[in-house]
């Protein structure tokens, strides 16, 4: 059939619609319907402009360390964070006469493939340090090791320098990293106060571990890459850290295996440096950084695939950004029937039904200029609802729903049953909550979309808080955290009820995951450990300041005797034997009168 033109018209309140098409003799068909609109038979309306105001939020008592209500966000209309988005146009998308407000199809949620749980065998007595170890492998401390000797040796050979540089050894950069650790849940002013003895409130046994200008030796030449590899493709604003980021997404996926339900939301990693990919969210807690593109587990928050944003690609804001980032993230679960949690910036009809394709079920708030969404008056904003009613509409496997609460909430999915209810507990008139009967999607969404505010949550509280001009290093400390946090759920799942952490939760976890991790070291000779307890003297020695002038270390003495090294002095050394010692030999002096 060929098809010379097409007209609409409104004619005493009825559309008619007139085809010239050419069968062989070239005859004449004409069809007027009035069923396929809505009841009133007006004209076609478009939604106004009214829903892209801004609209002020005040945050009153507001936690930013808590994760907020995600029905409380779904009525937030969000348009500062816009980049990437492809732009709905309001216009004539087609008649949409395949959503129905009746006679619902049933439809059933199909079970999730794959075995939910730890991939590799936990004892359920196993060490904090032995979880980490399945996570922060061999290879990630091996490539830490190497590239930052190498690292140094190439700056060192650059701009020469008087300070001495010795080899870091694997065991002395567990020790870094676990200090790194302990600076997060025991916060100081400033770094340097961490080896402040002079006064009590700083006094901390973190000088018994390393010395103070071994750890900013470390700290300055802490590498991931090699920055003269050809090899690296440098076109990737990620090439720093991307070899190290890979490594560590795959030690994430090979031991454990998410239950069926995740959230996919983004994270922002603090930064406020010059930086092309740095992104501004005001809506969000942290406001200036990095953006990460998170899944992670409904239940738990552990993160099982992430994306870093890296920004429009050669001036060019991407389309379809959202589309792209949840295909990209659910791509290793396709086939699996993985339930996925979104809010309104990443859902659409076009997403649900290529996800439905694909094996994988989707659920979110979607915002009410999507293309392809029911125009029926009663299923947009506009529908004028009392508070707490909702109208529920199907279109093949999709479940369309609106429910007013403060404001509209309007719910997508590519897998509920449109006639299936539950129960959300809401606030009414400003009396405590109640049990409010919503449509099964919504209820679902709302207990399954906190997660990644949760590992938000989890991470800020016992994130290392540093200044610098490099960027990586925000996101190298971020991820170690996260591995942290997978590792404690991991450990978790695979204690049961016997797990000794249970009542401690993760900051007892964490606290003694770096005492494993941290092995006393000195700064003279970095590859040696002393076999002692990371708490240093034993009771037949203490350091302590005993002189009021300085005086040659006794250890330096016998070290450097018949050699053209000066040994250095001292305030400090041991009280029961008198002599005087470096804080950094005082442990050598331990060791030597056993």
């Amino acid at each position: 059939m060929y098809c010379g033109s097409l007209k609409i018209m409104s004619i005493n309140q009825t559309y008619t619609c007139i085809c010239f098409g050419f069968f062989g003799d070239a005859s004449l068909k004409m069809a007027t319907t009035e069923e396929d609109f809505d009841s009133e038979g007006s004209d076609i309306e478009l939604e106004d402009s009214e829903e892209f105001e801004r609209e002020e939020v005040v945050e009153e008592d507001y936690d930013e360390n808590m994760p907020d209500d995600p029905l409380d966000r779904a009525q937030e209309w969000n348009l500062w964070d816009t980049e990437g988005e492809e732009e709905e146009e309001d216009g004539f998308y087609g008649f949409q006469v395949d959503w129905r407000t009746e006679g619902y199809q049933p439809r059933k949620a199909k079970e999730f493939t794959r075995k939910p749980g730890v991939k590799q065998p936990i004892p359920v007595d196993a060490s904090p340090l032995n979880v980490f170890s399945r996570i922060f492998t061999d290879e990630l401390w091996d490539m830490l090791v190497t590239e930052t000797n190498r690292y140094a040796e190439q700056t060192r050979g650059q701009t020469p320098t008087n300070s001495k540089w010795n080899t870091v050894s694997k065991t002395e950069m567990k020790t870094f990293v676990g200090l790194c650790l302990a600076f997060g849940i025991l916060k100081l002013p400033a770094r340097r106060d961490f080896w402040r003895q002079t006064k009590w409130l700083y006094q901390t046994n973190v000088p018994k571990a390393m010395a103070r200008d071994r750890f900013d030796m470390i700290w300055r030449y802490l590498h991931l890459q090699d920055n003269m590899d050809t090899a690296v493709d440098k076109s990737d604003k990620l090439w720093k850290i991307r070899q190290w980021m890979d490594l560590l997404l795959d030690s994430f996926k090979a031991l454990y295996e998410v239950n069926g339900f995740v959230t996919v939301d983004e994270s922002m990693v603090k930064y406020k440096g010059r930086l092309g990919f740095r992104q501004y969210l005001p809506m969000k807690p942290v406001k200036w950084g990095i953006k990460v593109w998170v899944m992670a587990e409904s239940k738990t928050g552990y993160v099982t695939n992430f994306q870093v944003y890296t920004g429009a690609i050669q001036g060019k804001t991407e389309k379809d950004l959202a589309h792209r980032i949840v295909s990209d993230l659910v791509t290793p679960y396709y086939g699996s029937n993985l339930s996925v949690y979104m809010d309104n910036f990443y859902t659409s009809v076009k997403l649900m039904v290529d996800l439905k394709v694909r094996g994988v079920q989707a659920c979110g708030t979607v915002r009410a200029n999507r293309k392809d969404l029911p125009k029926n008056k009663q299923l947009t904003k506009k529908a004028g609802l009392n508070k707490h009613e909702f109208n529920v509409a199907q279109r093949d496997e999709l479940t369309f729903c609106v429910w007013q609460d403060t404001k509209a909430v309007m719910v997508l999915s590519n897998y509920h049953d449109p006639t299936a209810h539950g129960l959300v507990r809401r606030k009414a008139n400003g009396q405590r909550q109640t049990e409010v009967r919503v449509p099964a999607c919504l209820a679902d969404y709302q207990q399954h979309m906190k997660e990644v505010d949760l590992l938000d949550q989890m991470v800020g509280y016992y994130q290392i808080h540093h200044r610098s001009t490099k960027w990586w290093r925000r996101l190298f400390f971020y991820f170690v955290t996260v591995a942290c946090n997978n590792a404690f759920v991991a450990a978790k799942s695979a204690g049961g009820a016997k797990w000794k952490y249970r009542r401690g939760g993760y900051k007892d976890w964490l606290e003694d995951l770096t005492q494993e991790l941290i092995v006393p070291v000195t700064a003279r000779s970095a590859p040696n450990v002393l076999p002692t307890s990371p708490t240093g003297a034993s009771a037949e020695h203490d350091l302590v300041q005993i002189n009021n002038k300085r005086k040659t270390c006794r250890e330096c003495s016998l070290k450097h005797c018949g050699t053209d090294v000066r040994p250095g002095s001292t305030l400090m050394g041991c009280r029961q034997c008198n002599l005087p010692l470096h804080r950094e030999c005082f442990m050598y002096h331990v060791v030597r009168h056993k």
